[in-house]
């Protein structure tokens, strides 16, 4: 009789890329295929009767009597994640709540994922890209300059370094820092990764860095074609090229002996995915440099309240800049309160008499112009025309919504209800609607107003094409263009130094946003785009058209305040229980039956109660609490109904693989699904 004890068989442990509970699966490496059975290879394995692209993360070895079904297939010849990629992209889907598999396929190029490319393009990826860069400018650092780069030196050589937060009013030379950071990490043999909010932002910078580093820079973002994407990544895999640049996604470039990953306006809610997994590029920035012993550096004028809170505890080193290159002055400020203007026959629908004087001076003089509307916004809260109050709820104070279908005005955190009232709540004056307007619309009102005036727009409907967001700006930037108009994409990063005025057409639309960040993100947009102005030689103005002068966002912004604002808006985050004094987990349920959605919303919700709240409570011992169901405010999106249910848990606990296992645990009905958001940075 055979001893099965000395006979094991070697299985492969295998990550799926499914939303499911196991991490991964072992399966039988048929005698032909262990030498090629390495973790970080796809393989092709049978899976609840069909058949399904996996990927290796781990080998084991098993009893010969063990049952188990054959890896089918191996399609590659070497690992397409490294070891430390595959920790990576275990500890995403431990911690924003999904598979391991789905992780991977997360971090992995479309290309990677659906198919493989011939020895001729590896040979090509082998070769150096040739870079016609520009002589760059030798500049002298400033006394702030100097002080913050001698820091970093220092942290750049420590395994153990903490974060560091470059905190710099806009103009003050965050750039030159990232540069010469480069420079140190290259002159080590080690390499960077820059990460910008904006794929215009990496063009931009490309200009920049290419001149500074050759052929040593790699790009990659998503508006490159497969191809393309294909031999960045090889490039960057062999150590061709050492300095990356890109969005969000380049957290994951698979660069050896990392030594550098920087974070450029670092608040910015785009390095925060969408779809699943739900995860934060600053979250996986600053786990790949804790695990790489790499530097994280991050930069900004006006940094998020959590990493902000993070520096006030300790955990983060922050460093200040507080003056412009060259002392240049900050742009001043006017905020004109157009309910002033309500009645007078010389504003236009969109623009007051002032910023109309303002644009005129500007096209006269030849300077440059930029025009700003966050056409984010939905037209969906109430305003008093005469005490500019909007109806809030007051146990989560954020805007409530207004529901034409029912006519009530809702709370989209914890579903408070009211009816639409016929007089103000504050005042009691009659109340009126807000209705809203897109910068397509600002475009034509600016060619009504200016018909001799040059006019170009930069938003998500005139940047489809690649490289549209490079021609543009660089139409505007060699002063083809008289004004530029644009959403949010135009406010943060850009440097054109003939640019004197930018107009914000309205700076209301984020703050009615029923979401507790509105006051922040609009204070960091304000902040942003009045930085655009005054770069160069002449003296920069700045105008904000509002509805609510008052607003504590906008007189911070109007000073270049971040100090007091961030106080402020901390004092009334604690009030009311808001990150940074507790973590915030989504659960999203959509259905095309209203009905259906919101039975399994309140089913979650039960279910969370039962798992995470105690009949009798220690208050020594900090409970997570259960909030919902609600209605997300895009209510019905895409032919589904939404309902959410959210919790506030408090800093210490880490729930989300309890939560992640309780959600996959429930019977769900056919035809509903759920998302997990962990760390929400938008509740619409």
């Amino acid at each position: 009789m055979t001893d099965t004890a000395t006979n094991p068989i070697l299985c492969a442990l295998v990550a799926i890329p499914l939303p499911i509970t196991t991490s991964a699966f072992s399966y039988l490496i048929p005698e032909g295929f262990i030498p090629k059975a390495i973790p970080g290879v796809r393989v092709n394995v049978p899976f609840r009767n069909r058949e399904i692209t996996g990927y290796i993360v781990g080998t084991e070895s098993f009893a010969s009597e063990k049952k188990l079904k054959p890896i089918l297939a191996i399609l590659d010849d070497q690992p397409v994640l490294s070891a430390k990629m595959l920790k990576l992209t275990k500890w995403i889907g431990e911690y924003y709540g999904s598979s391991w598999g789905e992780a991977i396929e997360n971090a992995l190029p479309r290309w990677v994922k659906y198919g493989k490319k011939t020895a001729k393009y590896i040979e090509k990826a082998k070769l150096k890209t040739e870079v016609a860069a520009e002589k760059p400018q030798d500049f002298t650092l400033t006394v702030e300059q100097q002080k913050a780069f001698k820091t970093i030196q220092n942290e750049l050589v420590n395994k153990k370094a903490k974060p560091i937060l470059i905190y710099g009013v806009t103009g003050s030379g965050k750039s030159e820092l990232y540069i010469r950071t480069i420079r140190e990490t290259l002159k080590q043999n080690r390499a960077a990764i820059c990460m910008v909010p904006e794929i215009a932002l990496t063009e931009q910078l490309q200009r920049f860095f290419a001149g500074q580093f050759g052929d040593n820079l790699e790009i990659l973002h998503s508006k490159m074609t497969d191809g393309e994407r294909f031999l960045a990544w090889k490039r960057i895999e062999m150590g061709t090229c050492r300095v990356v640049l890109g969005p969000r996604s380049a957290v994951f470039a698979p660069i050896p002996n990392l030594g550098l990953i920087i974070m450029d306006e670092e608040h910015e809610g785009s390095y925060k995915q969408e779809t699943t997994p739900r995860y934060h590029a600053r979250e996986v920035a600053a786990w790949r440099a804790k695990h790489e012993n790499a530097l994280f550096l991050m930069g900004t004028a006006t940094p998020s309240l959590e990493t902000m809170y993070m520096a006030e505890q300790g955990e983060v080193t922050r460093m200040d800049l507080t003056q412009r290159i060259d002392e240049k002055a900050m742009p001043k400020v006017e905020v004109i309160d157009l309910s002033r203007y309500q009645g007078d026959k010389r504003a236009s629908t969109m623009f007051s008499p002032p910023l109309m004087r303002e644009i005129d001076i500007n096209l006269k003089h030849q300077e440059g112009t930029m025009l700003l509307l966050n056409r984010r916004g939905f037209s969906t809260s109430i305003r008093c025309p005469a005490c500019n109050t909007v109806e809030q709820c007051k146990m989560c104070q954020v805007s409530l919504t207004f529901h034409q279908e029912k006519n009530l005005l809702l709370c989209h955190y914890c579903n408070y209800q009211k009816k639409v009232p016929e007089q103000c709540s504050s005042c009691k004056a009659p109340l009126l609607r807000f209705m809203g307007f897109g910068t397509e619309k600002v475009e034509s009102e600016v060619a009504r107003l200016f018909p001799n005036a040059r006019i170009a727009r930069m938003d998500a409907d005139t940047t489809r094409k690649k490289n549209s967001h490079e021609l543009i700006l660089e139409e505007f930037r060699k002063r083809k263009i008289d004004i530029l108009i644009g959403t949010q994409m135009i406010a943060k990063g850009f440097d054109f130094p003939h640019v004197t005025l930018v107009g914000v057409v309205l700076a209301d639309v984020g703050l009615r946003l029923p979401d507790f960040r509105s006051g922040e993100r609009t204070f960091q947009l304000l902040t942003q785009f009045a930085g655009r102005a005054g770069r160069g030689e002449k003296p920069g103005r700045v105008y904000i058209q509002t509805y609510m002068a008052d607003h504590p966002a906008i007189q911070f912004a109007r000073h270049h305040d971040f100090l007091s604002f961030y106080s402020h808006e901390k004092a009334a985050r604690e009030t009311y229980h808001y990150p940074p004094y507790c973590s915030l987990v989504n659960v999203i349920i959509r259905a095309r039956d209203e009905k259906k959605a919101y039975v399994f919303a309140r089913e979650i919700r039960d279910a969370m109660k039962k798992e995470f709240l105690t009949s009798s409570p220690d208050p020594l011992t900090p409970e997570p609490e259960v909030m919902g169901p609600a209605p997300l405010p895009f209510y019905k999106l895409r032919g589904h109904f939404r309902w959410h249910v959210m919790l506030k848990i408090p800093q210490a606990l880490n729930l989300t693989p309890r939560i992640y296992a309780l959600l996959m645990g429930l019977k769900k009905p056919s035809a509903v699904a759920f998302q997990l958001d962990v760390d929400p940075f938008n509740i619409l």
